[in-house]
């Protein structure tokens, strides 16, 4: 029983990997800001402006279907 609650799924889906990029996105950008910047207003700006880019391609360029 408990192999079967470990097993990972054969392959991620889009929206799994999307899920995944937001937080990943989020941070890279803010790091990345943070040293660019010198506020943190625009580090949080451009940390939600690069998290955001999975979030539209998720909604309006591949939007979710019906099986």
């Amino acid at each position: 029983m408990l192999s079967t609650v470990l097993d990972a799924p054969d392959a991620a889906g889009r929206a799994d990997v999307q899920l995944a990029l937001v937080p990943l996105l989020f941070a890279a950008g803010y790091a990345l800001a943070a040293l660019a910047f010198d506020g943190w207003t625009a580090a949080v700006a451009t940390a939600a402006l690069a998290a955001s880019l999975p979030v539209v391609d998720g909604l309006f360029v591949h939007p979710p279907h019906d099986r």
